[in-house]
């Protein structure tokens, strides 16, 4: 029966609900991206004290730093997709460049270049190359929409793992082997917490394909702060929500109309019944704009 209560929404309840619908920056600590480089002039030179800007495209949340004396920035700790940097320093003309494609666990370097002042802004709309430059490490991402589009047959994301090199899964087997290791000891991360359970080495869950924003295989060179495997590392980051309202609805089926004849059959033959449906739904929207959503 409904439950009801004369006592208001206990303040405790509340502030649990807006913490799950947050998405902070130490949820994402094992799994985040960087973007760093350094802030030059026109001959290479650093350029430092330098104000740097960072902008989520699809939230439009900031973040700033200061180039070091060495004309250093970094942020660390970054959502993956995509994402804006404007840079502003005494005696030079602002510095804009977009479309900068930040993937799960992954470096990026940049260096941003600055002209004398009194020329104008300079706004670079062309994506940024992609050249990882910062780390030894050598992973796969996976991305969303290759998630969703390939054909799998029990809609359990691990089956992409085989698009890296070096992972093989085995007939029978739902975890992959990476690098020839044992599949119970590789690590699996969604959104930097921990999904596996050591013993007796089995996933506590899979997500549903819709919530995946990307997944990364790390099997070579893979950093410190991952640990405790000895295959490699399935790295899976799940979709957030943005300044605008998106969703879906799917539904994944199969039916014995659509299956081939055995072989063997007689062309007479009925096939046998075999019909699954799988049905859901997506949605995410903003509840602060540009301060807090929910997926």
């Amino acid at each position: 029966m409904p439950f009801k209560s004369s006592q208001p929404f206990p303040r405790v309840y509340a502030l649990a609900l807006a913490a799950c619908t947050l998405s902070p920056a130490f949820a994402h600590a094992q799994i985040a991206g960087e973007l760093k480089g350094r802030v030059v002039d026109a001959s290479g030179a650093s350029v430092p004290g330098a104000q740097v800007t960072l902008t989520q495209t699809a939230t439009g949340i900031q973040q700033s730093t200061a180039s070091t004396g060495d004309g250093v920035y970094d942020f660390t700790q970054l959502v993956s997709g995509q994402y804006s940097v404007a840079v502003q320093g005494s005696g030079f003309a602002g510095y804009q460049r977009n479309g900068i494609t930040i993937a799960t666990g992954q470096t990026v370097g940049l260096d941003l270049p600055l002209a004398a002042a009194g020329t104008d802004t300079v706004t670079v709309k062309a994506d940024a190359l992609f050249l990882q430059s910062q780390t030894s490490n050598i992973q796969t991402t996976i991305p969303g929409p290759t998630i969703e589009a390939l054909p799998l047959n029990t809609r359990n994301f691990i089956q992409l793992a085989q698009l890296a090199p070096g992972v093989s899964l085995p007939p029978g087997t739902l975890l992959p082997r990476i690098n020839g290791g044992r599949p119970r000891t590789n690590e699996y991360l969604f959104d930097g917490i921990s999904a596996l359970q050591p013993e007796p080495g089995q996933v506590a869950f899979f997500p549903i394909l819709d919530s995946i924003a990307e997944f990364t295989i790390e099997s070579n060179n893979v950093p410190a702060e991952f640990g405790r495997f000895n295959g490699g590392v399935v790295n899976v980051a799940t979709r957030s929500g943005s300044n605008t309202i998106h969703g879906s609805l799917f539904e994944y089926f199969r039916n014995e109309a659509l299956n081939a004849r055995n072989y063997f059959a007689s062309t007479t033959a009925r096939k046998p019944e075999y019909r699954r449906n799988l049905f859901g739904a997506t949605l995410g929207a903003p509840i602060l704009h540009e301060r807090l959503f929910f997926f």
